[in-house]
């Protein structure tokens, strides 16, 4: 019985760290009780505590899954993935426990939790939601570690500080001393990440504009035109010195390249506010469907296009297809993956473009900054979410990348929270969730602009892990 304690009281601390709760110091803590848990028990035992308390978290973390599928299926086909999805990212967990019962040292649960929490966003499953260090965005001094060791650096932190104060009572007193010091400077070089100032060099004035409609309504899915309507009234509010307006992901459910009309309101609607203008909608091309972001320019009838990349398991795309009978292959999936992470290339700033999902994962913001980034915009569909924490755990998650690569974000939902963060994870401004809204801001770019994350991503968090374990194999 006291070991289930343990047990619920871990998956509590984890549960009430996150939206909608933010009780954000308590992510240190919720190893605790798990790391006394497995002194007391096997190998085998660990594994399945460790599971369970994925399972917990997920389960009542992702309890809106089933209810999103059932809007593309029915329902039981949604307990059914939830039940897979939760099961799945929870035997990480479980590898977890029984990693570290099998071989604990100080360090090895930090490095261990990191490695599967990078296997875990990597492959056809890949789900990078739920990670230990998405609580950082509000501890300010440590976020600012995203620049150096990006996010997975985060849950790293997140990690060595439950360890520090599991041991704390056991140590003699030289080693508090340097724990307490070795926490103080944590937060004291976080201070001074974030204190460092970048000069910018433009100032770009971003419209945005959140339309509020439902997801799964008969408005949203099938009267495009009012779709149009609705946005295109909302744009025309907004000042017309602006240089970008950007729409949300699927603002217009078709293959928009198909509707000549509709384009050609969107090229006049640019043209007629003198500024580029990001739409989100499908692309159709050479039998394929794309999840696609268009951008319109003022001063010309051609436009661009960014498909997205980093596609949804089991909405967007059916992972190990072979598995599913025709009924379910015919209702889930369908899309096909954008070639790769190009910025849209404009006279003052390359606008690199993240749709949905994609701001959950690290390297595509990345990729899109290396590749000539100077902004990030994030287009998002959080209708699906109708309401629940995910708006705003996704909302922390395009923080995050906002943070690792030292540039400004914009991100624009359909409805749930469009806001604008600057490149040290500050908030600008953010809408209401639920509500029609239109806002400007002046986003300030540094062409300059500089993250050591940028530059290595996880590779130096790697090569210390290989580096511990051949010092660990040695001795």
């Amino acid at each position: 019985m006291f070991d289930l304690i343990l047990l619920f009281l871990s998956i509590l601390l984890y549960v009430f760290s996150y939206p909608p709760f933010n009780f954000s110091f308590l992510i240190f803590f919720t190893l605790i009780p798990l790391f006394h848990l497995i002194s007391r028990v096997s190998e085998k035992e660990a594994f399945w505590y460790g599971f369970l308390y994925g399972f917990g978290f997920y389960g009542i973390n992702f309890y809106w899954i089933p209810n999103l599928l059932r809007n593309f299926v029915n329902f039981y086909f949604g307990i059914f993935v939830n039940l897979l999805l939760i099961s799945y990212l929870s035997l990480y967990n479980g590898l977890f426990l029984w990693g570290i019962k099998k071989r604990n040292s100080f360090l090895f649960p930090a490095f261990f939790w990191c490695f599967l929490e990078f296997i875990k966003s990597i492959g056809p499953l890949a789900f990078n939601w739920g990670t230990l260090g998405e609580p950082l965005v509000n501890v300010y001094p440590l976020l600012q570690w995203a620049s150096i060791f990006g996010g997975l650096g985060l849950s790293f932190i997140v990690v060595l500080i439950n360890t520090i104060l599991y041991y704390f009572f056991k140590m003699p007193i030289r080693k508090k001393i340097f724990s307490i010091l070795f926490v103080f400077l944590l937060f004291l070089v976080g201070e001074i990440l974030g204190a460092v100032s970048y000069d910018s060099q433009i100032k770009l004035k971003v419209g945005v504009v959140q339309g509020n409609y439902d997801s799964f309504s008969k408005y949203y899915l099938r009267d495009i035109e009012d779709q149009l309507r609705v946005h295109k009234d909302l744009t025309l509010l907004l000042p017309d010195d602006l240089y970008l307006i950007v729409w949300a992901e699927s603002v217009l459910f078709c293959t928009l390249n198909n509707y000549p009309s509709y384009l050609k309101e969107l090229k006049d609607l640019a043209k007629e506010k003198g500024a580029y203008l990001i739409v989100g909608a499908l692309k159709y091309e050479k039998g394929k469907i794309y999840n696609s972001a268009y951008l319109f320019s003022p001063f010309s009838d051609e436009y661009e296009t960014y498909s997205k990349v980093q596609l949804v398991p089991f909405v967007e795309e059916l992972p190990f297809s072979f598995l599913f009978p025709n009924y379910i292959k015919s209702l889930v999936g369908g899309y096909s993956r954008g070639e790769g992470f190009y910025p849209f290339k404009t006279p003052l700033a390359n606008i690199g473009t993240l749709i949905c999902f994609e701001s959950l994962f690290s390297y595509t913001a990345r990729e899109q900054i290396r590749n000539g980034a100077d902004i990030l915009v994030v287009i998002t569909n959080d209708g699906w979410f109708q309401g629940t924490p995910a708006v705003w755990q996704h909302r922390n998650l395009s923080l995050i990348r906002a943070v690792e690569n030292r540039a400004p974000l914009v991100q624009t939902a359909n409805t749930g929270v469009t806001f604008f963060v600057d490149p040290y994870g500050k908030i600008l401004w953010e809408s209401r969730e639920g509500e029609k809204s239109i806002y400007y801001q002046d986003v300030l770019i540094n062409k300059n602009g500089f993250s050591l994350y940028r530059v290595w991503g996880d590779i130096p968090l790697f090569m210390a892990f290989i580096i511990y374990l051949i010092f660990r194999m040695k001795s």
